[in-house]
């Protein structure tokens, strides 16, 4: 994993070595791409929040856009947690949008952002 360069043990990459490729690409900025991403995290939420009943079988697709999102983003290590889906399912609605805020300011789409001053 990269290190900043006077050795400390601050981590550089989000995402793991596993999770990274380096590509150029062109076509729909990511960004744009993460907006919609959001706002469907966004409407599934809203969904759970109605429909208290049918939780269950909101999991598996939270689940999964909640490690696109900050995949998306370079910020995979923040989808590790499994219990993620369920906390932000059964959470309000500003517990979601400082969740998806904290990915959107920490990461970035297009690839690690500068550590510089």
């Amino acid at each position: 994993m990269p290190r900043e360069a006077d050795g400390s043990d601050f981590p550089l990459d989000a995402n793991g070595p596993a999770y990274t490729l380096r590509q150029d690409r062109d076509g729909i900025p990511l960004s744009y791409v993460g907006e919609k991403l959001g706002r469907a995290i966004r409407e599934l939420h809203r969904n759970a929040q109605r429909c208290q009943g049918e939780r269950d079988e909101l999991r598996g697709t939270m689940y999964y856009l909640l490690v696109t999102f900050p995949g998306l983003h370079n910020m995979l290590g923040k989808a590790n947690d499994h219990t993620l889906p369920d906390r932000l399912l059964n959470d309000n609605r500003q517990h979601l949008e400082t969740w998806l805020r904290l990915v959107e300011r920490e990461g970035d789409v297009r690839g690690l952002a500068e550590l510089g001053d």
